[in-house]
């Protein structure tokens, strides 16, 4: 049972053991397949049509029950993103602090993003940070920061060092951030995000339309019916 009143209040929330070891060892060699660079930062999106096995987590792991908990009892997946953190000091590997909406923006703002570490994840080799209760700002406009679009922020905000397997919980308006990676070996996280099925995908389509979840190809029900 999630503490949806914390959750409410901080803007995430930590869980952890959501994912075990066996689930860990198989999405992070999912990573590795589809790996679109070895070196610095790789991000692989929409990969579900291409892995069963991530496309079986997707829809049927640990991580549907928690969304139908704060979202509802229907729940659609909508994003998937495989980040890898190589060991490179020549390489970027941080992301400044932003927003998910700030990236793809949904109205209304009904959305979950789980973020699960599928390696040990410290200060040293890049853990997520958030500053809590900044959802509570609202959508903020987003900039180019050093070449990836973010939000300039002066407050330090927490580290999230979690084990292979844990997972934190937050919404579209959530400020988070990652450090680079400083350590010899790769560090690898999987993100996906449930939305509400009503809910509209805001400049997502050709020439910049609104297009409903529902209709966009990567999105799917996982729990309960659409409307």
């Amino acid at each position: 049972m999630l503490d949806r009143a914390r959750y409410a209040d901080d803007g995430y929330l930590l869980v952890r053991n959501l994912v075990d070891a066996d689930a860990c060892t198989q999405l992070r060699a999912e990573a590795f397949r589809f790996a679109s660079r070895d070196r610095g930062l790789a991000v692989d999106t929409q990969l579900i049509h291409r892995s069963a096995s991530l496309r079986d987590f997707v829809t049927r792991g640990p991580q549907v029950l928690l969304a139908t908990e704060l979202l509802g009892p229907n729940v659609c997946f909508t994003h998937q993103q495989y980040i890898i953190k190589h060991p490179d000091a020549q390489a970027r590997t941080d992301v400044p602090w932003h927003q998910d909406s700030g990236y793809g923006r949904l109205e209304p703002p009904l959305d979950l993003t789980v973020w699960i570490a599928l390696d040990d994840c410290t200060t040293d080799n890049g853990c997520l940070w958030v500053l809590p209760r900044s959802h509570r700002r609202g959508l903020l406009p987003h900039d180019a920061v050093k070449g990836l679009r973010g939000v300039v922020v002066d407050e330090p905000g927490i580290a999230l060092p979690m084990r292979a397997g844990d997972a934190v919980l937050f919404g579209g308006w959530l400020l988070h951030r990652s450090l680079p990676n400083a350590t010899d070996r790769a560090r690898v996280a999987l993100y996906l995000r449930y939305c509400d099925p009503r809910v509209t995908m805001i400049g997502h389509g050709a020439n910049g339309a609104d297009v409903a979840v529902l209709d966009d190809g990567f999105s799917w029900m996982v729990a309960g019916e659409a409307p």
